[in-house]
């Protein structure tokens, strides 16, 4: 019978294989060898992590099909519909961008986090509403990448 492996479990061997080879090559080293094998690791692993940077976050009432925003303010009534466009730019597989709603007491109104893969620009969109009306006050979108907040951009409600 013949087995299909599946691509999951092709990248987990590769995977495997790899950090093996890696093991194997600094165990044969003397200690300032592996100094050096463990700082260029690290340093790749923190390219790797940082490849994905925010441009800018414009904030506005209605998105386009690309999640770009076509009526950019600051300005909004309790009833709209907040967005904000996230501008990032790099290299990512899955890359995790969240977007936490804050109010003005630092309550979390909403959090979601999209997955981004790309090789250039993209765009992600978060928003918030409320059909009953968003209290008055300052909203902060606070953009999240790889676990670090990166960038924040505030709004108001009149």
């Amino acid at each position: 019978m013949q087995r299909i492996v599946r691509t999951s479990e092709m990248r987990a061997r590769a995977s495997i294989l790899a950090c093996s080879g890696l093991l194997l090559s600094v165990v044969g080293c003397n200690r300032s060898q592996r100094a050096a094998a463990d700082s260029a690791a690290g340093t790749v692993a923190a390219t790797v992590r940082s490849s994905l940077s925010v441009i800018d976050v414009d904030m506005g009432r209605h998105v386009d099909a690309d999640n770009k925003i076509q009526d950019k303010t600051d300005d909004f009534a309790p009833r709209d519909t907040i967005y904000g466009s996230v501008h990032t730019s790099g290299t990512a597989a899955n890359g995790a961008v969240a977007g936490r709603w804050t109010f003005q007491d630092g309550t979390v109104v909403d959090e979601k986090t999209s997955t981004v893969t790309t090789a250039g620009d993209a765009r992600t969109a978060f928003f918030i509403s409320n059909p009953e009306g968003l209290a008055k006050g300052k909203y902060t979108l606070h953009i999240i990448v790889d676990g670090k907040e990166v960038r924040s951009k505030a709004v108001t409600v009149k």
